[in-house]
């Protein structure tokens, strides 16, 4: 049956035969291309038949089936034509394969088209990751989310993250600059200073809670507890070490109140065991009295007192002293703390006051006045204070010529032959005597000169009595403590008389008690205070507490504070100062406070709260420097 088209170009009608159908032809006329139309395809309908319910599960079956069914691949037939619309008259136009992506005219409109290439049809059938879901409608379906980064059934790739985290590939980074480098090194060390800072602090702030707590309960303790009944002095010391403590600058107590700390250790001395025991505790009060003086801006605020007051309150311990040379001592440490607040107008007039109304004794060969002044001079020597050592010199020197039969004052002739060297001494003496006062003004002018070594190591030096020599030597060592000096020869003698332990008398006694207080500065060895401790008479009133006095030195000429030393505090007589305050000076090392605290743990009274008391000082002055 010929097949009847017409012709798009010239609308002539034309009929071809069946074997041309569905084939491109050109127009008899007009020579277009044209495309036979394909014969016409006869469709049966089924016919309508009734289902049994059997037959109905059978064909749910069959679906189900179908739809797990894994689909045929199909083979796409290629068009061999490119159709698509003109876009100038709208009418549907078909061109060859090989026309596509070329120019040609519209078979209705004439005018020139550009023809689209022609689609690529995929052959090997359907991408399996884009296969559509034939399960039942009613079958369940697990959606999750998709996890980020990973290699499933809708991604082409992987990520990045996920290669680096199975080490598939190794991350590259670039190299940092020396001012990179420089960046990080300082923000680390920042790091480190602050965090250092931040535990110091945290530390010292928990210390200091634990050091307020141990002060107040031995304050409660002297009041009502157990060192109630203890020795005057022992609770002397033990206030004027908790006044010292309290005068801290994070501590919220008032000057006033530490000054009646104070004045309530001094009363406390009128129960000391001894007059020894509590001269050595006027000497730890006269140092507390002195740090409650400041400046105008603590006095505002409580924290200090005017000078003039602790002047006036100073005054009090020194009349108290039983033995002259301790008052000396005092006198010295006295001047140095004064120097050091810039009182120097105030060291002069403190002597003066001090040395008013004391009467001299006929039977005294030495001046005590002139020794004083002198000893305040040297101090105002070392510390260059030149104004105030011509008033000293002058009041010396006036002393003498309204009183030419004053006795001669070694320390005064060492004085004088240190600052005013172009005057003569205000008084002679003998320089080939021997006489004690004499010798002994020889021997502080020989230390001022040098000389000392052809005195002392001479026979004649030797031969001397014992308590002579330790008279002598007393006084010199004294003065060579003041100026700083350090003499071989002396070194040598001072622990030659101190192991002969020579105690006829009181003043032998006493001589060796003034050189356990001034030995640390001449570096005694503490052999020679042991031996010294082993000769102390028996027969002698408080010889225990003596013989403690010269341990005490021993102790403290050991310069290694090992958990060992306990040992030697623990010889000295129980529940004296000297072991009390050998406690106290083990704990103010900060190197001991590990050991040193769980040892006092298992102290009695008072050494225990000695120790506490130590420990405290220490931490307190650490703090501050720091």
């Amino acid at each position: 049956m010929p097949v009847q088209f017409s012709c798009n170009a010239c609308k002539k009608k034309f009929k071809a035969a069946d074997k041309f159908a569905g084939k491109t032809i050109p127009c008899p006329s007009c020579k277009f291309p044209l495309i036979v139309p394909a014969l016409p395809v006869e469709v049966s309908l089924p016919q309508p038949s009734v289902k049994t319910k059997s037959q109905a599960e059978q064909d749910i079956e069959a679906m189900a089936a179908l739809a797990l069914e894994e689909p045929k691949q199909q083979e796409t037939e290629v068009s061999q034509l490119i159709q698509f619309e003109c876009t100038f008259c709208d009418e549907k136009v078909s061109f060859t394969l090989d026309l596509g992506g070329k120019q040609a005219p519209c078979p209705s409109c004439r005018r020139i088209l550009k023809i689209p290439m022609p689609a690529v049809v995929n052959k090997n059938g359907p991408d399996w990751k884009k296969q559509p879901d034939k399960r039942p409608s009613g079958a369940l379906r697990k959606e999750e989310p998709e996890l980020e980064g990973t290699w499933n059934s809708t991604m082409d790739t992987v990520s990045r993250d996920a290669l680096l985290e199975a080490g598939a590939i190794v991350e590259e980074f670039e190299p940092l600059t020396r001012a990179e480098k420089i960046k990080r090194l300082v923000l680390v060390m920042a790091l480190l200073i602050f965090g250092s800072l931040g535990f110091f602090y945290w530390s010292s702030y928990r210390g200091k809670v634990n050091e307020d707590a141990q002060i107040a309960k031995i304050e409660l303790n002297i009041k009502s507890g157990e060192l109630v009944n203890s020795p005057g002095e022992i609770k002397a010391v033990l206030l004027a070490g908790v006044a010292s403590y309290r005068l801290s600058d994070s501590a919220d107590v008032s000057a006033p109140k530490i000054k009646k700390i104070l004045q309530s250790a001094l009363a406390s001395l009128d129960k000391a065991s001894s007059f020894v025991e509590k001269d050595f505790a006027l000497l730890e009060l006269c140092k507390s009295i002195i740090e409650l003086g400041g400046g105008k801006d603590d006095v505002r605020d409580n924290k200090k007192l005017k000078w003039d007051e602790v002047q006036k309150f100073l005054k009090t311990p020194f009349e108290s002293f039983t033995i002259p040379e301790f008052k000396l001592l005092a006198l010295k440490d006295a001047t140095t703390s004064f120097v050091a607040a810039g009182e120097v107008d105030r060291a002069v007039a403190f002597a003066s006051q001090v040395l008013s109304g004391a009467s001299l004794a006929k039977d005294k060969k030495i001046d005590e006045q002139s020794d004083f002044f002198a000893v305040v001079g040297l101090e105002l020597f070392k510390a260059q204070k030149l104004d105030s050592v011509k008033q000293i010199l002058e009041t010396i020197r006036n002393r003498y010529t309204s009183s030419p039969s004053t006795p001669v004052s070694p320390f005064a002739a060492a004085f004088f032959t240190l600052a005013d060297k172009d005057k003569p001494l205000p008084f002679a003496y003998a320089k080939d005597s021997n006489n004690d006062a004499d010798l002994l003004c020889l021997l502080c002018v020989n230390l001022i000169e040098d000389k000392l070594d052809s005195l002392l190591g001479s026979a004649n030096f030797k031969n001397f009595d014992s308590v002579l020599r330790l008279n002598l030597l007393t006084k010199v060592a004294f003065l060579a403590s003041i100026l700083g000096k350090d003499i071989p020869i002396l070194k040598e003698e001072l622990n030659r008389i101190i192991s002969e332990g020579v105690m006829p008398n009181l003043d032998s006694v006493q001589s060796y008690l003034f050189l356990s207080v001034i030995s640390p500065s001449l570096k005694v060895s503490s052999d020679s205070w042991i031996k010294t401790a082993d000769k102390v008479p028996q027969a002698l009133k408080d010889f225990k507490l003596i013989k403690s006095r010269f341990l005490m030195a021993s102790f403290l000429a050991k310069e290694d504070i090992s958990p060992a030393i306990l040992d030697d505090a623990n010889k000295m007589e129980p529940v004296s100062l000297s072991k009390s305050l050998a406690y106290r000076h083990i704990g103010m090392n900060p190197k001991n406070f590990t050991w040193f605290k769980a040892s006092l743990d298992k102290a009695s009274e008072p050494e225990k709260s000695f120790g506490y008391v130590g420990i405290a000082l220490s931490a307190d002055r650490n703090l501050k420097k720091r």
